[in-house]
């Protein structure tokens, strides 16, 4: 009984784990985790999320206590893996699957679905199709994924280094700003930069956090909702001084 509960835990703190992970909302996550602990019929099954990290804990007269606690500082937004998740832990709870398979489906999804080369492009075009969307003309949107080049490389530093979300947005933001207006002023002229690097940061910009804060704060999560505003705030802060301090380094943008 020991070992069941134990794996029972490990399963639910890991599918806790990766949906904060994909920025899920924490009542979001701490039903999933509730779902599968609630397959025990345990006395006590209890999870608890917040922005940062998650808790559960199992009791009962038949086993010892056992409580985790795991933090989950790196996030990003992937809707489609929240969404397995939850497929997975509610085929659990009708027994369609066992705790075995459900643990091991978890632990696949850990693994990237698409190779990083793969994501890393898509970065750069996803800046030259948000610039598209604010009507910039095929240069502009070409100056948008030119100058995007140099954010999956400087991004590849953050693991090693755990920058920060505050610090890597400034990073890889003011370089990016400098490329596209040396663009304009030694070949293109002409081209609305503006539009080019509203295209550039639209990625950085934290709607998802935004949206979640809000979520998290009307179900009565406060400590989730204020952290979570927090964290766009912050963010929404990096981007606009990464902005400002690319074009001084520039020394400014052609007026049109």
């Amino acid at each position: 009984m020991r070992s069941y509960a134990k794996k029972l835990m490990d399963t639910a703190i890991l599918a806790g784990q990766i949906m904060l992970e994909c920025n899920a909302e924490s009542y979001r996550v701490e039903e999933t985790m509730n779902y599968i602990l609630s397959t025990s019929n345990f006395e006590t099954c209890e999870a608890f999320a917040m922005a940062t990290g998650i808790f559960a804990t199992l009791d009962d007269d038949c086993i010892d206590s056992i409580t985790e606690i795991r933090r989950v500082p790196n996030r990003d937004t992937n809707l489609n893996r929240i969404y397995k998740v939850n497929a997975i832990s509610r085929q659990l709870v009708t027994k369609e699957i066992d705790l075995d398979t459900a643990y091991q489906r978890l632990q696949d999804l850990k693994e990237s679905e698409y190779p990083q080369w793969l994501k890393d492009l898509g970065l750069i075009l996803m800046c030259g199709f948000y610039a598209a969307l604010f009507g910039a003309t095929p240069i502009e949107l070409v100056i948008a994924s030119v100058a995007a080049v140099i954010m999956p490389f400087i991004y590849k530093l953050d693991p090693k280094l755990k920058l920060g979300t505050f610090v890597l947005n400034l990073i890889s933001i003011i370089p990016a700003i400098v490329i596209i207006i040396l663009i304009q002023k030694h070949f293109v002229p002409d081209a609305r930069i503006g539009i080019s690097i509203v295209g550039l940061i639209m990625p950085a910009v934290p709607g998802t956090a935004i949206t979640n804060a809000i979520r998290d704060t009307l179900r009565g999560d406060y400590n989730s909702g204020a952290a979570r505003a927090i964290e766009a705030f912050v963010t929404a802060l990096s981007v606009a001084i990464a902005v400002a301090l690319g074009l001084v380094l520039a020394g400014g943008a052609n007026p049109l």
